[in-house]
């Protein structure tokens, strides 16, 4: 039985070990880890069972016997010779800006009037009379050239003044965001002419009675400009009306 003395001595040294046996533990998981070993695998490198290398690395600190603790030397410099040196260390290239493409004279000009207007690629195509798919090659500079025709009409909005005393075309395009039979419905409605007398509204419009009713059966479209002639002739008809009146 060890006195007083004896056991003091022995403390540090008891207590010294037990940290060695864990450092050793923790010095196993970590090379598991470092290797990417599943605990299986870890106990087939050593050549031993799974339980035991179970216990091992999560049982109770112990003293690794000397013919497993060298497989475990062989499995550090193992370890060792992956992890990359310094000199090996590539550090990858800053991805380059890609500087955005020169837009075209053209281009600019009409994302500078779609902006200036507040229109969408919608009210683009329906200005210039085109399909909407052709106005986005346009848009996204997929063709070499925009048609003139197409920046003239556009700049005829721009050009065609709010204070105008004729309807303008942007008003004719709002118009046409439901369709040409809710046009001629919202008109007849207004100007009190039943929805059958195809004849009076055609000619409040100033179109013909076969334009009408193309229009109405949906088997006709029209430009926002034609649409925009026909609101300049049904106010003027409006008004004869209403002067009429009086």
């Amino acid at each position: 039985m060890l006195n007083k003395t004896e056991t003091t001595s022995a403390s540090p040294r008891i207590h010294g070990e037990a940290l060695a046996l864990k450092r050793a533990q923790d010095e196993l998981k970590s090379l598991k880890n470092r290797l990417n070993l599943s605990d299986e695998a870890m106990a087939n490198a050593v050549g031993i069972s799974l339980p035991r290398m179970v216990v091992m690395l999560y049982g109770e600190p112990e003293k690794i016997p000397g013919k497993i603790a060298s497989k475990i030397k062989v499995l550090q410099a193992l370890s060792k010779a992956r992890e990359p040196r310094e000199e090996d260390v590539v550090t990858a290239p800053a991805p380059r800006k890609r500087n955005k493409p020169e837009l075209r004279p053209d281009q600019q000009e009409l994302l500078s009037l779609q902006k200036e207007l507040g229109l969408t690629h919608d009210d683009l195509a329906r200005i210039a009379g085109i399909p909407r798919s052709r106005m986005m090659t346009y848009v996204y500079g997929r063709t070499r050239s925009i048609p003139e025709e197409v920046l003239v009409a556009i700049r005829k909005v721009r050009d065609e003044g709010h204070d105008n005393e004729q309807p303008f075309l942007t008003e004719a395009m709002r118009e046409l965001e439901g369709s040409l039979p809710d046009f001629i419905a919202r008109w007849q409605d207004k100007l009190g002419i039943d929805r059958n007398d195809h004849q009076t509204i055609a000619q409040a419009m100033g179109i013909s009675k076969s334009t009408l009713l193309r229009w109405l059966d949906g088997n006709s479209g029209t430009r926002p400009s034609f649409v925009r002639k026909c609101l300049v002739s049904l106010r003027e008809f409006e008004a004869a009306r209403q002067a009429a009146a009086r």
